[in-house]
């Protein structure tokens, strides 16, 4: 069962209804849906003193504590135990299978454009497999060669494509896309122009076009589960993770987006169709 936390603050009012609140105190609403074989438990609490009772929530929350479905603007207590759930895992398939869907839809194009994919510790190796099927023309770059060696081996034994490997960051300085589905913690000597596909905002500044969060239209019936505040990519990734619904991996984002800008797929398509073209023209 997934648990979720939400908190309803009410807004201050005239000074005898901010003491009828106070006497009244806070208080706790649960409820459990389901759906498709996935049971939600959604505790609310209706904070009317300003004061939130963590001990009472421990009480009820139990185990689910570390693990918890909530917004992040919720300030949990790590002191108690208290932690949201992190859907890394989830945000790094959205990103692959984003970067794949693009490679898949440029057709001979996508043999134009140069392809990086940065994963520096190899821990996302199968995802090369779904690049190399739509492009030739991809560059990996890792400190983790043996892995990479080891799945190109495979995959060349299965297909008979071969790849680039590295661990010189230099190499991804003329690609035009990069997948780098971990979050990026270093400098990378980037193009102003590249589009960088992440399952991660990057802890440093990085050049060219970086996109890291994600939009697609829950799937039927859980979309009745979902809290409100909690966006479909962050839900979903509950879903995938701890619900064990391992058919959401293979969901295709229809948006890209960072903290400024969004981008469909299409428009990404375009943008690096002419990326190919300039690459022609050459």
């Amino acid at each position: 069962m997934l648990t979720a936390l939400t908190i309803e603050s009410l807004p201050k009012e005239n000074w005898y209804k901010n003491i009828f609140n106070k006497i009244r105190g806070n208080s706790v609403k649960t409820q459990v849906k389901s759906a498709r074989g996935v049971a939600l438990r959604h505790i609310t609490y209706i904070n009317r003193t300003g004061k939130i009772d963590w001990f009472k929530l421990d009480s009820i929350i139990g185990s689910q504590r570390n693990h918890l479905l909530c917004s992040e603007d919720i300030i949990l207590p790590a002191e108690l135990g208290f932690k949201r759930f992190d859907n890394k895992e989830f945000k790094i398939r959205l990103s692959a299978n984003f970067g794949i869907y693009v490679l898949s839809k440029l057709g001979e194009r996508a043999d134009l454009i140069k392809t990086g994919f940065f994963d520096p510790k190899g821990e996302c190796t199968e995802i090369l497999g779904g690049l190399l099927k739509y492009s030739s023309n991809v560059v990996v770059v890792s400190d983790n060669l043996t892995a990479f060696h080891n799945e190109t081996r495979r995959i060349t034994d299965e297909t008979g494509a071969t790849v680039q490997i590295s661990s010189n960051r230099i190499q991804l300085m003329d690609c035009d896309l990069v997948i780098a589905p971990l979050q990026i913690t270093e400098l990378l000597p980037l193009s102003g122009n590249c589009i960088v596909l992440s399952g991660a905002t990057p802890t440093v500044c990085v050049p060219g076009l970086v996109y890291d969060s994600y939009y697609f239209r829950m799937p039927n019936k859980f979309d009745s589960l979902k809290p409100k505040e909690l966006s479909e990519e962050y839900f979903a990734g509950a879903l995938y993770t701890k619900a064990r619904q391992y058919e959401l991996g293979s969901i295709v984002p229809t948006v890209c987006r960072n903290y400024s800008s969004t981008q469909t797929r299409a428009s990404i398509c375009k943008y690096l169709e002419k990326s190919a073209e300039s690459r022609i023209t050459k």
